[in-house]
């Protein structure tokens, strides 16, 4: 490793070291080498401003939730209240309400929906339930505000587009990244309106987005939040990446749409 020439910063030179390591890599980029998310730190940028610092798992798969959990942190509890007041608890109105006292109360300014969860009971009742395909294939920053959103690496606007309907993506658009061997894709789903043209070029750590809101059914109709994608391979012309998978296909899915926190870093 090359030793910083004085009044060099370290943190520089480390990025420096690590990218080109990233780009010489042998083989899929996707692989054990790179499991390591504290690598991901130094080498990929924040898509949200102090995601890293200033985030905490939001449990959503029920079984999951510690029992020492308040209240306020207890989205089941949250479920049950909400049935008793006759409301629905999907409705993004109400999860955000939910969202922003967790937010208030920890001083946080994300809440994290892990990769691979099981969702079923934020999906109960739709049709990606009924098909089993509840294993979430992304990560789901959720805020209380509409956050920019940034590129963790240097690449090209490859596609935006909207996705309609209930439990789609709403606007979002897609990164194509590519190092010497390896070409992979950043997938940024429920954005506000207001997207870069495909074919744009853009910098690691530049903005390229703002999430969108569930007012007019911006963002799909969700409460505030980024979903976050890796992927191997751009979805067929007009479709979306597979959000969701049934358990028997996580190994096959994980092939395709690999752990996020290869990019993010340790945020959970």
């Amino acid at each position: 490793m090359p030793i910083p020439e004085k009044g060099e910063n370290l943190q520089v030179v480390l990025q420096e070291v690590l990218q080109v390591v990233a780009e010489t890599m042998e083989g899929n980029w996707f692989n054990a080498a790179v499991h390591n998310y504290a690598f991901a730190e130094v080498v990929f940028a924040e898509i949200l401003p102090e995601l890293r610092r200033r985030s905490e798992v939001l449990y959503l798969d029920f079984k999951d939730i510690p029992s020492h959990y308040p209240a306020y942190k207890n989205i089941q509890l949250f479920f049950e209240r909400c049935q008793q007041e006759g409301l629905n608890p999907r409705l993004p109105e109400h999860r955000q309400r939910f969202n922003n006292e967790f937010l208030e109360r920890t001083g946080g300014r994300y809440l994290i929906g892990r990769y691979l969860e099981d969702r079923i009971e934020m999906l109960r009742g739709s049709s990606i339930a009924e098909e089993g395909r509840t294993l979430h294939l992304g990560i789901d920053l959720f805020s209380r505000d509409l956050e920019p959103v940034f590129t963790p690496y240097n690449g090209i606007i490859a596609r935006t587009g909207r996705e309609p309907g209930p439990y789609g993506y709403g606007n979002y658009l897609i990164v194509d990244h590519q190092t010497k061997r390896n070409q992979w894709y950043s997938f940024f789903g429920h954005l506000s309106h207001q997207l870069p043209s495909p074919g744009r070029a853009v910098q690691r750590g530049e903005q390229i987005a703002v999430l969108g809101d569930f007012s007019n059914n911006e963002n799909g109709g969700w409460s505030r939040h980024l979903h976050y994608q890796l992927l191997t391979e751009l979805p067929p012309e007009g479709e979306t990446p597979q959000g969701y998978c049934r358990k028997e296909d996580v190994e096959k899915c994980q092939e395709r749409f690999p752990d996020p926190r290869m990019v993010l870093g340790t945020i959970y």
